[in-house]
């Protein structure tokens, strides 16, 4: 791209380099949603601001009508900008990286069996834990082992109904295939729990809970013993609710603080049964514990802060709260995923501390696998796998068109490979997230083509 000044009755190109306070930016030389500015189109108001966009952008768009600029300051901008358009600086072109074309070739020779994926025993390297299976060859795994968990789940609560104390060393083994099989391809079981969602009444969300926690335990690096404990911790979190009146439980909208104190009381009733086990470790008790507990000190049951929450407890929390707001319940309808990120990323330093925030949103993504997205063209799509590098540019299955029909034949963009300059003829970005089941898109339909 060439500087070459765009200049009407409204709107100069300047370079970054030339903001100044009181300009006000209505556009940028990438996707908004690429830079720390929440607002797309916003008065330049500090020194600090004027740092974040030199350092993002080397192209700005100033709307002179909106912005508090002089007549010299715009003649002496579009003199500057004139000047750059006749020198004929442009930014350097990137060398075309062969990555896409390796994924390719080792996608088309798995596709004719030609390739055989990796089934051992996953283990972490110094790097951490390496994706050794595609979508296409990891969906159907990852649906049997989730299927699988949810049926042994089943019948760990009719145990538990029965018998008032917990078969430790069942769940244990029923953990393995589930663990492998998010260890080879994350992005799988996220796809399969997107599209095979229920009610979050109870203990419905148990299964997904403990695959977002063994998600981040997984991007975290963690040893296998680790991730057992992160994975039937998370199927536990809630087991307590066993106890609590279905009264309590069947309320619709928003408790009075006397059936609040009610609910609480699951954390101890879980604990209580994990006692009479007497099996299970100490990570496991501190996750049941303390998935309650806030940063800021406004949980429960003790009001724990910062540190003073053990690190498998703010685990269980976030994963727990991802999952909830996620899921349809009985005090309020499922978020988009991409409005529970941004809800995520403004509760830094409040409920969760902030590097917690950052690194879960590594693991699950700004738009996680399986949801529904709209691209800066107005064509809509599901998202089908992470971009572990950038967050916001993940792989797209293009579903329908800008109109909002249906395409004739899904297209897949893979954004990482896509042009980052928002000018760029071939540049493609997401603009925003909406909830799941929007457009009548349901992940379920496509899972079989779509991985």
């Amino acid at each position: 791209m060439t500087d070459s000044p765009l200049y009407n009755a409204e709107t100069i190109t300047i370079d970054s380099s030339d903001a100044s306070i009181g300009m006000y930016v209505s556009r940028l030389d990438r996707p908004w949603l690429e830079t720390p500015f929440v607002f797309q189109g916003f008065t330049v108001k500090d020194r600090t601001e004027i740092e974040l966009l030199q350092s993002y952008c080397r192209t700005v768009y100033v709307d002179v009508r909106r912005s508090g600029l002089t007549r010299l300051q715009v003649k002496k901008l579009l003199g500057s900008s004139s000047l750059r358009s006749q020198s004929g600086q442009a930014k350097p072109r990137k060398k075309k990286s062969s990555g896409k074309w390796f994924r390719r070739l080792r996608n088309l020779l798995l596709r004719y069996g030609l390739l055989r994926e990796r089934q051992a025993e996953s283990e972490p390297g110094v790097d951490g834990y390496k994706v050794t299976s595609t979508m296409r060859g990891e969906a159907l795994k990852a649906f049997a082992a989730y299927k699988a968990l949810v049926l042994q789940h089943s019948e760990v609560i009719k145990f538990v109904e029965r018998k008032g104390s917990l078969p430790e060393g069942v769940l244990k083994k029923a953990v393995q295939p589930f663990i492998e099989s998010i260890l080879r391809n994350p992005d799988a079981m996220a796809w399969t729990i997107f599209s095979r969602r229920d009610n979050g009444r109870g203990l419905g969300r148990a299964v997904a809970t403990s695959a977002w926690c063994v998600m981040f335990g997984r991007h975290l690096g963690f040893d296998r013993d680790g991730l057992n404990d992160l994975a039937v911790g998370g199927l536990l979190l809630d087991i307590g609710l066993l106890r609590v009146p279905a009264r309590i439980l069947n309320i619709e909208g928003e408790l009075t603080k006397q059936q609040h104190s009610i609910l609480s009381e699951h954390v101890e009733f879980g604990l209580q049964m994990l006692e009479r086990s007497g099996q299970f470790s100490k990570n496991i008790r501190d996750m049941v514990e303390h998935h309650h507990e806030r940063a800021d000190g406004t949980g429960y049951p003790q009001g724990l802060q910062g540190n003073k929450v053990p690190i498998y407890g703010r685990i269980a929390a976030i994963a727990d709260c991802y999952d909830a707001m996620t899921t349809t319940n009985a005090y309020s309808p499922a978020y988009g995923a991409f409005d529970v990120a941004r809800s995520l990323h403004e509760m830094r330093d409040k409920d969760f501390a902030a590097e917690v925030v950052e690194q879960f949103l590594c693991t699950v993504g700004m738009f996680p696998t399986a949801s529904v997205v709209e691209l800066n063209d107005g064509t809509i799509g599901l998202v089908l796998e992470q971009n572990r590098d950038n967050a916001l540019r993940p792989k797209v299955m293009v579903l329908l068109n800008r109109d909002h029909s249906r395409l004739s034949k899904p297209k897949i963009l893979e954004m990482r490979d896509l042009p980052v300059d928002a000018t760029h003829a071939r540049a493609n970005w997401i603009t925003k997230g909406h909830e799941h089941g929007a457009f009548g898109i349901d992940p379920k339909d496509y899972f079989n083509s779509g991985a």
